[in-house]
């Protein structure tokens, strides 16, 4: 088992989007996605510290030791438990005494929730004014939100809407690393599915470029191909008629260019690693 496993596994035991250990660890959420696919490997602080988030050895991340459990194979995982609070700042107040802990992070658009992390979980509080539907009176039928983060957001709400056991949202974006979607259950109470969704981060299927909204392919009938990017598929087929080889070293250069990779070297066995497991490549 490698290191990124192991950071991958110990992330998700302890209830960690990528973007929430990035901000603890003080890094890009990039480069933890670099970390779990083995990209880079983090340095001996950026160890040490996850060993102590962890509250494991750093063999354990180095090593493959008894201390790392196997991974639920469910996606769902139970993220913060959300109360929702009429008097916002009276409760704020109220929690920061009781809990001893000072509010971990302001919602940045606004004062719509406030997080309190004790032992490695979040306690958040909702501002009811920014709930639309929800009210902290008792005969309302909306009394919780319930929260549960993903890898993949995109595969979770596809998930989801074909199961058709209740109203679902389309998803949305509270700030630009926050996305979610709602689902309602039988009595019409709220759960809200976050986790990573990341628009200018689809990956082509063919090259594995990073695409943004102006960079997908075409289909035959005109419609955007959201799998392919614009420079390896248009008007429904391949603009290049290229074997995997012949695919990676035309992709090298620009991996240079950007900085991804130092040397073509460098490049070229990071994209030997990774082309083969995109869908233009896979089954060959």
């Amino acid at each position: 088992m490698t290191i990124a496993d192991q950071i991958q596994k110990l992330r998700i035991q302890k209830g960690l989007t990528q973007e929430r250990l990035a901000e603890m660890l003080e890094v890009s959420r990039q480069s933890i996605s670099k970390w779990e696919l083995g990209q880079a490997v983090p340095d001996v602080e950026k160890i040490i510290r996850m060993s102590e988030l962890f509250d494991v050895s750093t063999d354990a991340i180095l090593l493959n030791t008894p201390e790392i459990q196997e991974e639920k194979k469910n996606p769902l995982h139970l993220g913060s438990i959300y109360l929702i609070v009429k008097d916002f700042e009276k409760s704020v107040d109220f929690y920061e005494k009781f809990l001893d802990v000072k509010v971990d992070n302001r919602c940045r658009s606004g004062n719509k929730f406030v997080e309190f992390y004790v032992d490695n979980k979040c306690i958040a509080l909702m501002n009811e004014e920014n709930l639309i539907g929800h009210s902290t009176d008792l005969n309302s039928p909306y009394k919780f939100v319930l929260n549960f983060w993903v890898e993949d957001l995109n595969a979770e709400y596809e998930r989801v809407k074909v199961l058709k056991i209740g109203n679902v949202t389309g998803i949305l974006e509270a700030y630009p690393t926050y996305h979610y979607f709602h689902l309602t259950d039988p009595d019409n109470n709220v759960i809200e599915i976050t986790g990573g969704f990341h628009m200018n981060e689809n990956i082509c299927q063919s090259c594995g470029m990073n695409m943004g909204e102006s960079d997908y392919g075409t289909n035959a009938n005109g419609s955007f191909n959201r799998e392919y990017c614009k420079y390896c598929f248009a008007n429904g087929g391949f603009v290049k008629n290229q074997t995997l080889e012949e695919s990676i070293e035309s992709c090298i250069p620009f991996l240079v260019q950007d900085g991804t990779c130092k040397t073509e070297e460098e490049a070229r066995e990071m994209l030997k690693k990774e082309m083969p497991k995109l869908k233009r490549w896979k089954n060959l």
